[in-house]
């Protein structure tokens, strides 16, 4: 089974970002896939989506923080971490993901109106006719938004965790850094909000899909050997943004870049492994929900056989 399941994974048409049901990016595992976007899915998205971007504001400022750099060097060198550029990817998927579900819910609710609309002006008429027509034209294709709210979330969830992991293990120094609130949410917080959207969310994540969250960390890290270059400093004027990747020891650094580029092979393997997890399980509560709706359905088929506890039992087999 395990041989199968990576074989079906390590197809290369799968590196692209195209799935057949669209409906599965704007609703939670935990749903009848056969209805719309759940209305606490869309409030979770939302509440998301606005901890998110308070968290990057409050990142921006240095909120709570007293012995902060000047204003101007917060503003000029807050782009230069890459913690700071996954939580920028964050908020970006959290706000598409949240406008994606509310859109989504919006657009059933038209569809069941013309439904009954349609429906009350007979199958032969106009309305019902045009309805079927649009039906049959939809097109499998996965929206442009789709697949970019897609890509967004799959670099966030891998990137949000290695920086986590990252940043308490190599980076953190608490004779430099504070363990503060601002600290936590945004070097841990961030990793347990995607963690959360992986066990809540339906879409699927593809394991060839780790091409997005490596190339996004590529392209840091050619954007920290061209800042260093270019004599760019971090805010406190060292040289090097990160002591792990410090561009003077080049020989160190480029064997830090690819261990961390197979880094995020591992985290991305993981939540993979993580989100596989989570569709068995929505899978078996959905079957054994239907599993009680049948048999109360075959109960109340025979009213008479209530009586009967051999009965009963035979129905929930």
């Amino acid at each position: 089974m395990i041989k199968e399941l990576w074989r079906r994974e390590l197809r290369l048409h799968l590196v692209l970002a195209n799935y057949h049901t669209p409906q599965k990016f704007t609703q939670t595992e935990w749903q009848d896939p056969r209805r719309p976007a759940a209305l606490w899915y869309v409030v979770y998205r939302w509440l998301s989506a606005a901890l998110f971007f308070a968290v990057a504001v409050c990142s921006v400022l240095d909120t709570g923080r007293a012995d902060s750099p000047k204003l101007g060097v917060r503003y000029i060198k807050w782009p230069i971490y890459l913690t700071n550029w996954g939580l920028v990817c964050c908020c970006l998927q959290a706000g598409l993901g949240a406008a994606l579900a509310t859109v989504s819910l919006g657009q059933e609710g038209r569809r069941r109106r013309a439904e009954r609309a349609a429906a009350a002006a007979g199958p032969g008429s106009p309305a019902a006719a045009q309805q079927n027509l649009q039906q049959s034209l939809q097109a499998p294709a996965l929206p442009v938004a789709y697949r970019v709210y897609w890509v967004l979330n799959t670099i966030s969830v891998t990137v949000a965790i290695g920086i986590t992991c990252t940043y308490w293990v190599a980076v953190y120094d608490p004779r430099e850094h504070e363990l503060d609130a601002l600290n936590i949410l945004v070097h841990a917080a961030n990793s347990l909000l995607m963690i959360t959207d992986v066990l809540l969310a339906a879409h699927p994540l593809r394991l060839l899909h780790a091409f997005w969250p490596l190339l996004f960390v590529a392209v840091y890290l050619g954007f920290s050997f061209v800042y260093f270059m270019a004599g760019g400093t971090d805010r406190v004027d060292r040289t090097c943004v990160y002591p792990v990747l410090d561009w003077e020891k080049p020989l160190s650094t480029v064997v830090v870049c690819v261990l961390g580029l197979s880094f995020v092979v591992a985290v991305h393997t993981a939540v993979w492994a993580l989100h596989l997890g989570r569709r068995r399980c929505g899978r078996a509560l959905r079957r054994f929900a239907r599993s009680m709706c049948e048999a109360k359905m075959a109960a109340n088929k025979n009213p008479g056989d209530k009586k009967d506890p051999g009965v009963q039992l035979d129905a929930m087999a």
